[in-house]
């Protein structure tokens, strides 16, 4: 076997672990909001969007579950997935309301994985078309995208 197809095995391999973790996202955020907190996300994980951040599962886990209490009738479906290299996934998915068939709002996150979790999620929204943030907000601390702070060292 010469260097170029092993390298693309473990390409195509690191890129199914990719794309099997992005699937488990999606589904627990649809199904089980604390399974999507401990399987997907490692427990130092930082997330960044818009104007603020969440840092770690605690922090997390009461964001999501914020979101669900403002909101129980949304739900994410993943459009696309493509690679970074092999260890960062880039989503396009959109956010939709079971309640309100007309409700669409597309998103895109950057996530970052180590060990099999994801370290950093960088998502990028319309604030104001996304089901439940209201109830996510009471949780999550200032800074976000284009904070010094979101960058990792």
């Amino acid at each position: 076997m010469n260097q170029q197809t092993a390298n693309t095995r473990t390409s195509t391999a690191h890129h199914d672990a990719l794309q099997r973790l992005v699937r488990h996202w999606e589904h627990t955020y649809n199904t089980d909001v604390e399974r999507l907190v401990q399987d997907c996300y490692a427990p130092d994980a930082h997330l960044c969007f818009n104007m603020a951040e969440v840092r770690g599962h605690a922090q997390l886990a009461s964001v999501v579950k914020g979101l669900l209490a403002a909101c129980p009738t949304r739900r994410m479906r993943v459009d696309r997935i493509l690679f970074s290299g092999a260890d960062t996934a880039i989503v396009e998915a959109v956010i939709l309301d079971d309640a309100r068939a007309e409700f669409y709002s597309p998103f895109c996150a950057i996530l970052r994985i180590r060990d099999g979790k994801i370290v950093l999620d960088r998502t990028y929204l319309e604030p104001t078309r996304w089901p439940g943030l209201e109830g996510a907000m009471p949780h999550v601390s200032p800074g976000g995208l284009g904070s010094p702070d979101s960058i990792p060292r």
